[in-house]
């Protein structure tokens, strides 16, 4: 965030120095970019979910607990999604605030006339050589509604910046299109699996469109966050800290070699975890949830197998196996004794 709207520093000779951390961390962005991506987690986790679940019942598997993930996906969905729409509204509005070139390429505008509202681009293809969106399509009045919460004030264009200080639009347009639209599904989504509970409770777990449609969402918060990430550091260039260093200024003095087997680490390793975790992800989710209502555990004693309520109860169990041996060798040395 610091990078976005940075303050809390002072330049000596050329070089930013913290002078207050408490400014630097919770600067003006910070809060947004926080509940925007902490948001984001639980939606990518509930969408993940909600397909896993969804995936099961189209395959005929259907028991309480798969039942369970798909209506507590459901009910995340339905609550958060359009809790995050405002929060990105808020993070909209702060944007416009520190960084109004970034939502000039987010909304595709290069020429807005003072006093006239400003239309909102649902399509098109930011050009930059010609310095026009080509193919747009409009809907009236609604930009400056949504960025101005005005029906008049207009927003900021592209052309109110000079060329070198002009995000790339074509990809800040469109990644931020997909984030948004993914978003709106999101939203759908919640609502119709609320329609179903109330037509009745089977409905939410036998209608076939609807679980598809959750099964195909089961990437979606993951696109949407990566999106996301795109439009905030593609529509941050040509600045690596706004307004105060260029990214073409801050190029490493390393040789071309170093920065190439840098680079392959990073690929190579970054590749190999994705890689390793979606696999494992990929096992959970056809392996499902694993139930032990109807199991019989057991208590016993040492050397004796137990089945934990969770996870971490099994920790528990070498403290008690070495406790109840020493305890048998007490007693078997007072036995001995007597």
């Amino acid at each position: 965030s610091w990078m976005h709207t940075p303050q809390g520093f002072e330049l000596v000779d050329g070089r930013g120095i913290p002078v207050d951390w408490v400014a630097v961390i919770f600067n003006p962005s910070f809060p947004y970019r926080l509940l925007h991506m902490s948001v984001a987690a639980f939606l990518a986790t509930a969408f993940f979910v909600g397909a896993s679940a969804a995936w099961h019942l189209l395959r005929g598997r259907d028991n309480p607990a798969i039942r369970k993930m798909l209506s507590m996906a459901m009910w995340m969905a339905l609550i958060v999604a359009p809790v995050q729409a405002l929060i990105g509204d808020a993070h909209g509005l702060n944007t416009l605030e520190h960084q109004p070139a970034k939502i000039a390429a987010m909304e595709g505008h290069w020429d807005n006339s003072s006093g006239e509202p400003t239309p909102l681009i649902l399509f098109g293809w930011p050009d930059m050589q010609r310095e026009e969106t080509r193919f747009k399509v409009e809907i009236p009045v609604l930009g400056s509604l949504i960025l101005k919460h005005s029906l008049t004030e207009p927003i900021p264009a592209l052309k109110d910046f000079p060329p070198e200080d002009r995000p790339n639009s074509t990809v800040v347009f469109w990644s931020f299109r997909i984030m948004a639209g993914l978003g709106m599904l999101m939203i759908l989504v919640g609502v119709w699996s609320l329609w179903l509970r109330w037509r009745g409770q089977d409905k939410l777990f036998n209608s076939k469109a609807f679980l598809r449609l959750t099964l195909l969402m089961g990437p979606s918060g993951l696109i949407a966050i990566l999106a996301g990430w795109f439009t905030t550091e593609m529509g941050r260039q040509p600045w690596v800290v706004y307004g105060l260093m260029r990214t073409a200024d801050a190029s490493s003095a390393q040789s071309v070699t170093q920065m190439s087997l840098t680079l392959l680490t990073f690929v190579v390793v970054y590749f190999s975890l994705f890689g390793v975790g979606i696999g494992y992800m990929m096992r959970l989710v056809r392996k499902g949830p694993v139930t032990h209502e109807g199991r019989e555990t057991n208590p016993g004693g040492a050397g004796q197998k137990r089945t934990p309520a969770r996870p971490l109860s099994a920790a528990g169990e070498g403290f008690d196996e070495e406790h109840d041996g020493h305890a048998q060798a007490a007693d078997r040395d007072q036995d001995k004794r007597n």
